[in-house]
Formats: C-alpha cells, sequence, structure tokens
C-alpha cells in the first residue's frame, strides 16, 4: 500500500500554477485560436492516458510531442497562455481518477502547465535567434521543470531515492528530443494543412507505449525466472535464501556508488541475486554444517560453481552473467582490473558484498560479528582479495545511509540444529585470527 505523503508538495505546486495562469490572464497574454488550442488540448489528454509506469514509479509519456506541437503551430498567436491551457490536460487520466488520486491529478495538470508555459515562453523568446534555438529552448525548458518537479513528488510519494528514481528517468531523456522534435514538425505542418496533421501525433503515441509496454513484460518476465530460483533456494535453504537478496542489496549500493548506468545496476542485481544459485546441488548438511569442511566436503561446495554455470547458460538474459555469478573474476587482480571489463568489475562487487553479508550475519559456523569488524577485515583485504574501490564503495555506502549490520543488528536469524558458535574457521569466520583450542560456543 502506498502511503502518499508528498500531498502538501503536490497542493504547493497547484497553488504555483494557479498563480502563473492568473498572472498571465490579468496580463493581457494573448489567447489563441479556439479551434488549435481544442485540438490539442484534446490530443494531449488522449496521449497523457497512452502512459505507464515504470518500476520506481515514474511515468513515460509522450505528452510533450503535444505540447511542442501546440507551441509551433501557435506561434507568436498566444503561445504562452495558449501552452498553459493545453497543458491542463496533461493530469486527466482515467487511472488516476479510478483510484481517486485527486491531489496528484491537480499535481499532474499543475506540473504540466508550468513547464509547458516556460517552455513556449522561452520558444518564442528565443524564435528571432532561428527554429534551432527556439527548439532546443523549449526542450530544456520543459524537460527541467517536469523532471525536477516529478523526480521530488515520487520521492515523496513513494519514499524512493532520488539515484533510484532518477536512474529510470534519464535513460528516457532523448525521447524530449525526439518527441519534441516530432511535435514542433507537426505543430508546423498543422498551420499549412490543419487539423488532417493531428494523427501523426496521436499514432506514435500508442506505438510508443506499444513498444515500452513489451519492454516492461520481457522485464517482469526475467523477474519472475529470478523468482523462482530465489524460492528453490529458499526452500533447501532458508539463509542462503536471505543472504542472496542481502548481497544484491549491497551490490546496488556499490554499483550506485560507483556510477554504473541503469542497465549496469539491472545486470548487477540479477547477477547478485544469483550468485548462490549453484547451491542448489549442495547437500543441506554441508551447507549448515558447523565445523571444518572435510576435503571431500569442500570439492561438493566447490562443484556449486559448476553447477552455477550449467543453469545459468540455459537461460538466454542470465548466460551474461555467468562470470560474475560462479565467482570465475570474484577475486581480485590488479591485471584484471586495468582491464576495466564490466563484467569483472561485477565480480568484484559482488565478491565484497557477499563477503561483508556473510561476516554480518549468524551462519552455521559462526555468530553474526559487528559491522566494525567486517569493515576492518573488507580494509585488511583490499588490494589482495578485494577490490578496493568496491570496498571503499560499500563502507561509504553503508555510512553515509547510518545504515548497521552484523551483532545487535541482524534482523530474522536462522535456527541452526546446532548453535553457532561466537567464532568460527576460516576467514569469513574470523577463526583463523586465534589458536582453535580457545574457540567456544
Amino acid at each position: 500500500m502506498v502511503v502518499l505523503r508528498g500531498w502538501p508538495f503536490e497542493v504547493a505546486c497547484t497553488v504555483a500554477a494557479a498563480g502563473v495562469l492568473a498572472a498571465l490572464l490579468a496580463s493581457g497574454a494573448q489567447l489563441p485560436a479556439i479551434e488549435p488550442l481544442v485540438l490539442f488540448s484534446v490530443t494531449l489528454v488522449v496521449a497523457a492516458n497512452t502512459e505507464f509506469s515504470l518500476p520506481s514509479s515514474a511515468e513515460i509519456s509522450p505528452c510533450f510531442m503535444a505540447v511542442l506541437a501546440a507551441i509551433a503551430a501557435f506561434g507568436s498567436h498566444g503561445a504562452v497562455l495558449g501552452a498553459a491551457l493545453v497543458g491542463l490536460g496533461g493530469g486527466l487520466r482515467r487511472s488516476l481518477v479510478r483510484k481517486g488520486r485527486y491531489t496528484t491529478i491537480l499535481f499532474d495538470c499543475s506540473q504540466y502547465l508550468l513547464a509547458s508555459a516556460f517552455a513556449a515562453a522561452l520558444y518564442t523568446q528565443l524564435a528571432h535567434v532561428g527554429p534551432t534555438a527556439a527548439f532546443a529552448g523549449a526542450v530544456a525548458g520543459f524537460a527541467v521543470i517536469n523532471v525536477v518537479l516529478v523526480l521530488v513528488q515520487i520521492c515523496l510519494n513513494y519514499q524512493s531515492s532520488r539515484a533510484e528514481v532518477w536512474s529510470d528517468m534519464y535513460p528516457e531523456l532523448p525521447n524530449y528530443i525526439a518527441f519534441g522534435l516530432l511535435g514542433v514538425f507537426v505543430g508546423w505542418l498543422y498551420s499549412s494543412l490543419g487539423a488532417v496533421t493531428l494523427p501523426l501525433l496521436i499514432i506514435p503515441a500508442f506505438i510508443t507505449r506499444k513498444v515500452f509496454a513489451s519492454f516492461l513484460e520481457l522485464r517482469e518476465a526475467h523477474e519472475a525466472t529470478v523468482k523462482v530460483f530465489i524460492r528453490a533456494i529458499e526452500a533447501k535453504d532458508r539463509y542462503t535464501a536471505g543472504h542472496t537478496e542481502r548481497v544484491a542489496k549491497y551490490a546496488m549500493y556499490v554499483g550506485e556508488e560507483l556510477r554504473l548506468s541503469a542497465p549496469n545496476l539491472e545486470h548487477l542485481r540479477y547477477a547478485a541475486l544469483l550468485h548462490d544459485v549453484g547451491k542448489l546441488a549442495v547437500p543441506r548438511s554441508i551447507l549448515n554444517k558447523p565445523g571444518r569442511l572435510t576435503e571431500e566436503e569442500y570439492a561438493i561446495v566447490q562443484r556449486h560453481n559448476q553447477v552455477c554455470e550449467d543453469i545459468l547458460t540455459r537461460v538466454d538474459f542470465m548466460r551474461s552473467m555467468v562470470g560474475t555469478a560462479s565467482d570465475r573474476h570474484a577475486h581480485f587482480a590488479v591485471d584484471e582490473e586495468r582491464e576495466h571489463h564490466r563484467l569483472v568489475q561485477e565480480a568484484h562487487i559482488v565478491a565484497v558484498a557477499d563477503a561483508f553479508d556473510a561476516m554480518t550475519s549468524t551462519r552455521s559456523y559462526r555468530r553474526a560479528l559487528p559491522q566494525e569488524v567486517a569493515f576492518a577485515e573488507l580494509r585488511d583485504k583490499a588490494g589482495s582479495q578485494f577490490n578496493p574501490e568496491c570496498v571503499d564503495a560499500l563502507i561509504h555506502a553503508i555510512e553515509r545511509r547510518g545504515e548497521h549490520y552484523g551483532l545487535g543488528f541482524e534482523g530474522a536469524v536462522t535456527e541452526f540444529e546446532v548453535p553457532p558458535p561466537v567464532v568460527g574457521v576460516g576467514s569469513a569466520g574470523l577463526g583463523d585470527l586465534i589458536p582453535p583450542s580457545e574457540i567456544t560456543a
């Protein structure tokens, strides 16, 4: 359930839009001809109802195309006031009416009014410089107002981070140029040919919706496939399932700190979620063994990398994740780092995230360690076992968020048949730092 915390901001934008509209009317701004005003307003409403939501709740809409067409068609005859009135239709969407999201409707109408009026003002002011300058000014003006207001509103309403929303929004920024160019072209044609040109706005809107809807359906299919594997892991070992989700979260922290692109962040997340899929082939008795593994048991665990590769190579969209999920490049090596290979970097990120969660959660061989101990261990192994850049990025991301993990800060703790000791075996358990005789439960 979404708790809408952004309604004061939405109301403030509505008041600002009302003030701008009142100022335009009071100034005696010229009103465009009624016929194009009505036609472009209706076109904008139709376009608004073809938009759809991205995962962060940001929305993709070809409405801007109708706005630029109206501005170009109005020309010097009431472009600013006309664009403001046309922009009012940007929030009239059936989906919001059905949900009773009336403050959001007012906000959408208001932010479109503000962005459209600003774009029209820049367009008319720069028209004497030339059509290219006018077009560029209108696109930039609309984009700035629209993106800033929508980003703030989504962050407030959905409690999403700015980075998450921006990662969804910025790949779509080129659409402003594409839709704007087509809109200006249609507006110029309208000045010569009339309403017969309006289908040039409606048809691309529906085509765009179909293309992006197909993309999102494919993305949902990928998510469903990954969830199937996570459920399979959970059915075998609940600890491992929770571990993969935490590793994915920490990996995203690092990816965001390193400013990976949105597609690369998505690929990293999938690879992190699937990095333990090979453990489906490891017996539960070995996964949850409290003591040191025998050579035979260790060999069985090591085979999980091959199983992981066998599984991922059979699924098309997972094939590119093999190098990351199978630990092939997990151990930091300076020569690999010099290559700056994306998949090598992904493997280094997942290795750091995996080690941090291993140390800060209770496992069969050792209780959770304090976060400070985990940080110290990562720093100590940076440059030899771990990528120093990834270590610094994870620590900085966690400290910047004020989050705490490890001893005293665990969420759900898995119950093991044999209570884990305070210190366990291996590097992740820090059991190699003290004599075995001193290890006690």
